[in-house]
This record gives structure tokens, C-alpha cells and sequence, in this order.
């Protein structure tokens, strides 16, 4: 066998099987990907030899314990974001020898290149739901019927600002401030839109609450999510980010962005500014969107 690149002759076993190791690299922000997905459910786990769970831990850049919990997660999880799709058919076939199901999907499958939509106010009847995005906006109608997934979750937002002074020889950390935010987080998913909607704890209108709307915003994001779940009555409820959520990291990092302020002079010297973001908004939506893609795919089969 040669690369089709180089030709160089590539590895192989005695067999034939392919024995070259996928090439896994961090994505940029705007990159397209694709997810090599694990299909698991939780009696499979013992079912793995633990010389196969160590060979399919290293091909994923995991640790053995980390793929077993994986594994027992009943849920699909992505393994790992590879920038070719060559190299995630791959890792397909290389886990396949070892006894792992796993599936392809694409980035632009999953759409998440679309925002979700933020929705501020709710109002509903027997037969649906209507979202506002604004107090402008015309609103959108959808029915119950059409509401097949709800995620809830929290999304936390920290954000880190140093300040350096130049020196004659190097920089000095003159101030250092962080701030802080953790917020409840629900996603409608739709049968008939690649977006979704979002309804962030802090700031939505719980009017339609009515009798049940109480001063906490926390205490009435609880009670909205019930009344949703009630009222969509086949919708499947997924609750099981923040438990999860370790186990995305390595396929899909938390968010994070520097910017320089730049310079700037205080009583005679230089300082710069500069300002990191992290965030798991980005993983929170990618989780949804690929919760959302097995379930539309289980209800039409």
C-alpha cells in the first residue's frame, strides 16, 4: 500500500489491514470538520477486551478510562473532529477492527455554521407554541407535534483581563481581573429547521408563566422547562450535557479567543491590554445539534 500523497509504502499488517494512525489536529474556529461518532450503549461496554479499549483510546487521543465511560454512555459521543474526511474514514475503519461502532457526520450536517435563535418570550395554546425573538419580531408559530427534542444545560461565559507594563527588558503583570457568569440553558429542536431555538435563563420574559411565575428567575427557568416538557409531549428530553460534557472535550474544546487592547501610556510608560474569552456555548450547541440528528434519524426509521 502507498500514499497517495507521497507514495511512500504505508504500514500494514501481516493480513493487509491498515495499520496507519489518523493525523489529528486541533481545528480553527472556522473550519469545517467531520465527527467520528461512537454508537454505544452501555451493555457493550464489558463486551471490550481492555487491549482493544487501550489500541481504540490511543488511535483517539483518549485515555482507556475516558473511552470506557464513553462507551457506557448510552448516548452518541464524538471521539474526535478530523479536518479530512479521509482521515476520519480512518479512524473509522481502524476502530471498526477493534469492535467499536462508529459513524461519520459531517460539520455541515449538523449545521453548526447556524446560530441558534435566541427566543426571549413564549406564549402557547393546546395545539402550539408561538417565540418572540424581540418585542419587534412578528414571532413564530410551531406545533407541539413538531417539537422533537429539548436540551437543557448550562452555558458559562469566563473572561480574563490582563494588563502588562513594558519594561526595558520585559513585560510585568501590573493587574489582573476575571469575571465570572453560569446560566440555565434550554434548546427546542424542530422537525422542520436545521436551527433551534434558545432560551437563556437570564434574560426571557417568564409572563407566560401566569399564576406560576414567582420573583427567581432560576425557580421559574425550572418551571418553564417543566410546563415545555409537558406541553411537548413526544419530544425527547435530554438533561445530560453537564454530566457529559468532560467527555466532549477532546472532539470539541471549549471555546477560547484572546484580544489585545492594545497599547497605551500611563505615567510614562507603556501597557498592554488583553482579554481571554472561554466559553462552552460553542459544545453546548454542537451536543444538541448531534442529539437532534439521531433522533430525527430514529423517527423516520
Amino acid at each position: 500500500m502507498q500514499c497517495l500523497y507521497c507514495g511512500a509504502a504505508l504500514p500494514v499488517a501481516a493480513d493487509g489491514a491498515d495499520l496507519r494512525r489518523p493525523i489529528l489536529r486541533p481545528l480553527e474556529a472556522w473550519e469545517q470538520g467531520y465527527n467520528v461518532v461512537l454508537l454505544a450503549r452501555a451493555e457493550d461496554a464489558p463486551n471490550v477486551p481492555r487491549d482493544a479499549l487501550v489500541e481504540a483510546a490511543q488511535l483517539a487521543r483518549l485515555e482507556p478510562e475516558q473511552l470506557q465511560r464513553m462507551i457506557a454512555a448510552r448516548v452518541p459521543l464524538p471521539l474526535a473532529r478530523t479536518a479530512a474526511h479521509e482521515e476520519a474514514e480512518l479512524l473509522e475503519r481502524r476502530l471498526a477492527s477493534l469492535g467499536l461502532q462508529v459513524e461519520i457526520v459531517a460539520d455541515e450536517t449538523l449545521a453548526f455554521d447556524v446560530p441558534p435563535q435566541r427566543v426571549r418570550r413564549l406564549e402557547w395554546d393546546e395545539e402550539a407554541l408561538t417565540g418572540w425573538a424581540s418585542a419587534d419580531d412578528a414571532g413564530e408559530r410551531v406545533l407541539w407535534s413538531d417539537v422533537v427534542l429539548l436540551v437543557a444545560g448550562r452555558i458559562s461565559r469566563r473572561q480574563i483581563e490582563v494588563e502588562e507594563r513594558q519594561g526595558r527588558t520585559e513585560r510585568e503583570v501590573v493587574e489582573t481581573r476575571e469575571f465570572y457568569e453560569d446560566e440555565g440553558v434550554l434548546d427546542l429542536y424542530m422537525t422542520d429547521a436545521a436551527h433551534n431555538w434558545r432560551i437563556m435563563a437570564g434574560s426571557f420574559d417568564y409572563s407566560c408563566l401566569e399564576e406560576q411565575k414567582s420573583l427567581l428567575a432560576a425557580e421559574n427557568f425550572t418551571r418553564l422547562v417543566a410546563a415545555l416538557r409537558t406541553r411537548a409531549s413526544t419530544a425527547v428530553f435530554d438533561d445530560n450535557y453537564t454530566a457529559l460534557r468532560h467527555l466532549l472535550q477532546a472532539a470539541w474544546p471549549v471555546a477560547e479567543q484572546t484580544t489585545s487592547g492594545g497599547l497605551r501610556r500611563t505615567r510614562g510608560r507603556l501597557r498592554l491590554n488583553a482579554t481571554t474569552s472561554v466559553t462552552n456555548e460553542p459544545q453546548f450547541t454542537r451536543y444538541g445539534r448531534l442529539r437532534r440528528y439521531f433522533v430525527m434519524r430514529a423517527r423516520n426509521t
